[in-house]
């Protein structure tokens, strides 16, 4: 992607009180935000996920070469920039979908039990782990308390299991589980074959995140994080499947860009699935997660400056000019 200007940057830590996936063990999360033009995007990458670190990131960018999650971020400010410069917030005349709970297992249980009944929220989401039994109790107890309610139930290993694994995790689960089971994502590394013969033979729904791009079938919803991906190329190579739109667990700033670019793809015509952009309650609170509120699965767009919000904040903080 080419992009003229200078470009400035403001560093950040993001901090969690529990590992946000079964892949990596931080608690800490660097990112980058970068100006450009009036403009601003996220630099969140996941080096677990094969990205490169913040610093090769922002080395590259200053070179002029830029990575997919680099490219997302420069996207993300060019229309950013242009809405600000235009005086109108990027969410005018849009509507951010519903989406599911992000289960915090930092956060006390109890209240998340109530708030999700309280606010009446879709679905909830978690993370599975290795130890699969665990994940079990957990959905146990989520489906006894959300059953009277109908509230859908989403977990993501990461793809931490192996086939016979997950085959032993859907086996014995109980019947009010596998009633209020929405899907499974990534339950094992994407073999076509194997996902669909686990979706016939237990009936069970697979979403698909890992290896989108070379997917084909064996799973009934594709996972999109625009922040990472450009959602009209997932949805132009599966447009049979259910796109789940999410947040890549990033900065506030970059939750925004989700929500926005969710929100053009249900007024374009796609059909969304719960999306899970509500991931504000995930990190410690700081100037920017709280102008962020989520309510019953309604993600609050912030319009402060216009743009993807944030206008004061952003302009308090000291960039640094990158190149």
């Amino acid at each position: 992607m080419e992009f003229s200007g200078p470009v400035y940057v403001h560093e950040y830590l993001l901090k969690s009180g529990v590992t946000l996936n079964a892949v990596s063990q931080r608690r800490v999360f660097a990112g980058a935000l970068i100006r450009v033009n009036d403009g601003h995007g996220c630099i969140h990458p996941w080096p677990e996920f094969g990205d490169a670190t913040v610093e090769e990131q922002l080395s590259l960018l200053a070179d002029g070469v830029t990575t997919p999650v680099t490219e997302m971020a420069l996207r993300c400010a060019e229309l950013d920039g242009a809405a600000r410069r235009a005086g109108v917030s990027l969410f005018e005349g849009l509507e951010v979908p519903p989406s599911h709970y992000s289960w915090s297992f930092s956060a006390e249980t109890e209240p998340q039990m109530e708030r999700v009944l309280a606010e009446g929220w879709p679905a909830i989401k978690a993370k599975g782990f290795a130890n699969y039994g665990e994940t079990m109790r957990f959905l146990e107890g989520c489906a006894k308390r959300f059953e009277a309610q109908g509230t859908r139930l989403r977990v993501d290993f990461n793809g931490v299991l192996d086939r016979r694994t997950f085959e032993k995790f859907v086996e014995f689960m109980p019947l009010r589980v596998y009633r209020a089971l929405d899907f499974v994502e990534d339950p094992f590394s994407y073999d076509a074959e194997a996902w669909e013969t686990m979706r016939r033979r237990w009936g069970v729904a697979l979403a698909l995140d890992k290896g989108w791009k070379t997917g084909t079938h064996g799973f009934d919803a594709v996972v999109v994080k625009p922040a990472r991906r450009d959602w009209r190329a997932v949805a132009g190579l599966h447009p049979e499947k259910r796109l789940v739109m999410t947040s890549a667990m990033d900065h506030a700033l970059g939750q925004m860009f989700a929500a926005y670019e969710a929100a053009l793809a249900a007024a374009s015509g796609h059909a969304l699935d719960f999306c899970g952009l509500c991931t504000e309650h995930l990190f410690e609170k700081d100037a920017f997660f709280e102008r962020v509120s989520s309510h019953g699965g309604q993600l609050s767009a912030d319009r402060g400056g216009g743009g993807l919000g944030f206008g004061e904040v952003l302009d308090s903080l000291p960039w640094r000019r990158l190149r």
